[in-house]
């Protein structure tokens, strides 16, 4: 089976339209970066597939199941999401928020061994035993999208997972994320700002304007 993330007839909207019907799929092994000014839908396009919001009409599906007619633990552990909202808990250990990761998960086995692969995988090791109050906003950015690779879901969604990066943690979190796309086979979608760094490393491109998605599977045509 061909897995893949397929929109069917899907209007994005809250009190009103967004997006209008979206007819496309979005196979795994994929980086997809989307763009479009303030105010085009892109965070909402973005809470909709993590099934936070239904869309207005039509559906989201993963291999052919319809996610909004999931359960809050059968999305978890289908989808992981990391949203722009400095969240923090104070007393926590980085380590023990990225085993968070795992909570929609029975097995608890293997926990450790994941949040160690998600850790290396951010380059955050040595803040392993830090508490969250005690990092920068740089590096607690890191330790979620760690935490959402420790749910080892076919589908991560990030909203901008660049904000609070420097130039070279940007250029470098971008290259980690598609070869874990590629690699890993995982479908991982990411609204940004930072075009002229995503544009260099992500596989599929979507652009919202006018209530539209232009794509393009090269290059950011529209730049």
């Amino acid at each position: 089976m061909n897995h893949c993330l397929e929109f069917k007839n899907t209007i994005i909207g809250r009190n009103e339209i967004l997006i209008e019907a979206i007819n496309l799929k979005i196979n795994v092994g994929t980086l997809l970066i989307f763009t479009g000014k303030n105010g085009s839908g892109k965070s909402t396009l973005l809470k909709t597939i993590a099934g936070l919001l239904k869309p207005l009409s039509g559906e989201i599906n993963y291999n052919q199941k319809n996610i909004h007619s999931l359960s809050f633990n059968e999305r978890a552990q289908l989808i992981a999401y990391v949203n722009t909202q400095k969240t923090t808990v104070e007393y926590i250990k980085v380590k023990e928020l990225v085993a968070l990761g795992r909570y929609p998960f029975k097995d608890k086995l293997n926990i450790e061994l994941m949040v160690s692969k998600s850790l290396k995988q951010m380059d955050i090791e040595h803040l392993a035993n830090k508490y969250t109050n005690e990092i920068s906003d740089g590096e607690l950015q890191k330790a979620n999208i760690a935490r959402a690779l420790a749910q080892n879901t076919p589908i991560i969604l990030m909203d901008e997972p660049s904000a609070f990066l420097d130039y070279p943690s940007k250029k470098e979190l971008f290259s980690t994320l598609k070869n874990i796309a590629i690699e890993q086979q995982k479908i991982i979608v990411c609204p940004t700002h930072d075009i002229e760094l995503s544009k260099a490393v992500g596989n599929l491109f979507w652009h919202l304007e006018d209530k539209k998605i232009n794509v393009s599977s090269s290059q950011i045509a529209w730049l």
